[in-house]
């Protein structure tokens, strides 16, 4: 059950929401798509299957996560945000930037998911630093996600999506070192760490739209 920290606070509160371990990787999960339980627990390493119905229970009861009618063949139930936990989504962007500053590569146990991927993506978005819509299919390692990108919006979605994606991206972590502005473009094609189909060019303007920069901590840890 969620700890109850007794102050009339509202961090506090959002504490004793989110702050048991699984909740916000939960909440993020949900914030890119509504998912079925074994799509969450699969899309979420490590995670006991007591814990993950225990965290949903709580996030339920908080008001963030409700339980819908999964209208695909075979029906079934889906775990999705309310517009309680909807209002989340800018918080949690806030957050993936704040961490991804000091992220300069994964560790040897750290796995990148289709809805981390797609999360990151949301959340690196600079606004206004294209000037037309484009999307994107990113593949990082075992990770697949999409996104749409316009001068003032970002859409983001798990795995292929139905329409065909301006650029297609295939990289394994050193995307992040691209997002980071620490390897170029150029260098990132020219070295064979990223490999695409489709434009350079559009190549560019996908480094431009998608960026977080690294801590100087983090950047000392590369040197």
């Amino acid at each position: 059950m969620a700890k109850d920290y007794g102050q009339f606070c509202g961090l506090a509160k959002a504490s004793s929401v989110l702050g048991e371990r699984w909740s916000l990787l939960i909440a993020r999960d949900l914030s890119v798509a509504p998912r079925r339980f074994k799509d969450l627990h699969e899309g979420l390493p490590g995670v006991p299957t007591s814990v993950l119905t225990a965290r949903l229970r709580d996030l339920q009861v908080a008001g963030v996560v409700t339980r819908v009618a999964d209208e695909r063949p075979g029906g079934g139930v889906l775990y999705a945000l309310t517009p309680h936990g909807r209002a989340l989504e800018t918080i949690l962007d806030a957050l993936g930037r704040w961490g991804a500053g000091a992220m300069a590569a994964p560790g040897p146990q750290d796995v990148i998911t289709d809805a981390s991927l797609a999360a990151a993506l949301r959340a690196s978005y600079q606004p206004r630093a294209t000037c037309t819509t484009t999307s994107y299919l990113i593949h990082t390692g075992a990770a697949t996600a999409w996104a749409e990108a316009t001068p003032t919006a970002i859409t983001v979605g798990l795995g292929v999506p139905d329409l065909l994606a301006d650029l297609t991206i295939h990289s394994g972590p050193e995307l992040r070192a691209v997002l980071a502005g620490d390897l170029s473009p150029a260098a990132a094609l020219s070295s064979g760490a990223v490999r695409i189909e489709g434009s350079s060019d559009v190549f560019e303007r996908f480094v431009r739209t998608f960026h977080v920069p690294l801590t100087e901590a983090a950047m000392e840890v590369t040197r």
